[in-house]
């Protein structure tokens, strides 16, 4: 029922911001006007996909900015090229390189990459293939377009490192962890095997046991999952005590740990141990949130920084969620932009708006661009309701 509800809400954005002007003029037929600099955001890449986005801005003569130079012009101390836009990938995803190095070398394209250096691993060894690797023959397409569902769903530092070589790609802050946290003890569900793989550990809110914050490949299963907000709002977190999470815990362990998962009725089982039973906790202080959201944004930008070797000042908010204090602190660490998705009153951003409140527009419309092919909002729309009924019954959308 709470998939059911999400879908139909998310069914419901795209309308309500049309009638509410949230979008810039070129989704809706309109020009592009001189100096607007539209910025796109990207997760997982699919070659056709991808290459049909790139290939279109390439075809009807946009270049794309850096991070550096997108600022420069919205502090005024250089103009907007002509038909400029800007590129950028949240999470660090896998894809960014074996999809999106090639076709941004094609096209003589740029992005910026956000990532998650609390989440990212070192692995040795040859670098996971590219498509094209897999146009010369050398390498499965399974291989490629299966990455992300996998245990190496996010980028290495290995190939961050290779990415960044290629002046290609600039590399920031998308936060240290990418964190969620429970703000209250209301049930919302139940730690399983299916949220351990691809990019699904961004999505389970942080499990504090043993004095530390538990990654997801460590939380047990069976733990419950309450209401959560990401770490940078102004959501004060909730810490539960686990009185609650042992005997789900418990009854997993006892019938086979990622087997109970494969069995009918296993939520309703573990709803019935929770039944009536709301866990304690403390809630933190307004004095530990701001602790943890400058950590979250001051050793994000040290651990890039001494990885890529190059200024980590621009920041991505996660689920575009930021508070009052996040902002603060965003100042304070030394980002110069932050970027976010739907900014109140701001359809783009534009020179002399501000930086750290930059609204971007979904990859989806990227192709409502002025240009030579240009695509029908209608078509677009479509497209999204499909990709979105499909998610809801289940369907595996690459892109």
């Amino acid at each position: 029922m709470a998939d059911l509800v999400r879908h139909g809400r998310e069914m419901l954005e795209v309308p309500r911001d049309l009638l509410l002007g949230r979008y810039p003029d070129f989704v809706t037929g309109g020009a592009l006007p001189k100096g607007h600099v539209p910025v796109f955001v990207f997760h997982s890449l699919h070659p056709d996909v991808f290459g049909a986005k790139v290939r279109y801005l390439a075809e009807n003569g946009y270049v794309t900015l850096s991070a550096d130079e997108y600022f420069q012009v919205l502090v005024g101390t250089r103009p907007a090229p002509e038909r400029a836009v800007v590129l950028t990938f949240d999470d660090g995803r896998g894809s960014v390189r074996t999809v999106g190095l090639p076709l941004m070398r094609r096209y003589g394209m740029k992005g910026i990459v956000f990532i998650v250096p609390g989440r990212t691993a070192s692995r040795a060894g040859p670098l996971a293939p590219t498509w094209d690797e897999v146009r010369e023959g050398k390498a499965k397409a399974e291989e490629v377009l299966q990455r992300e569902n996998g245990e190496n769903a996010f980028l290495s530092w290995e190939e961050i490192e290779d990415l960044s070589r290629s002046r290609l790609f600039d590399f920031h802050s998308h936060s240290l962890s990418h964190a969620r946290v429970h703000t209250g003890p209301q049930l919302e569900g139940f730690m399983t095997p299916q949220l351990r793989k691809g990019y699904r550990p961004l999505d389970v809110p942080l499990i504090h046991d043993g004095g530390r914050d538990l990654p997801a490949s460590e939380v047990p299963l069976g733990t419950p999952l309450f209401r959560s907000e990401p770490r940078l709002s102004e959501s004060l977190r909730f810490y539960e005590d686990t009185s609650v999470r042992q005997p789900c815990v418990a009854l997993v362990n006892e019938e086979g740990g990622q087997a109970f998962f494969r069995r009918n009725g296993w939520e309703g089982r573990l709803r019935r141990l929770v039944r009536g039973r709301l866990p304690g906790g403390r809630v933190e202080t307004c004095e530990e949130r701001a602790a943890a959201i400058h950590r979250e944004l001051a050793e994000s930008k040290a651990l890039i920084e001494e990885r890529t070797g190059k200024p980590a000042v621009h920041l991505c908010y996660p689920w575009h969620a930021s508070g009052p204090t996040a902002r603060r602190l965003a100042r304070e660490v030394g980002y110069r932009t932050a970027f976010c998705g739907k900014v109140p009153g701001v359809p783009i951003t534009l020179p002399g708006g501000d930086p750290l409140a930059i609204a971007r527009v979904g990859e989806d419309y990227l192709e409502l661009l002025p240009g030579r092919g240009r695509a029908h909002l209608s078509s677009i729309l479509r497209h999204k309701l499909s990709r979105r009924l499909g998610g809801l019954w289940g369907v595996k959308e690459l892109g």
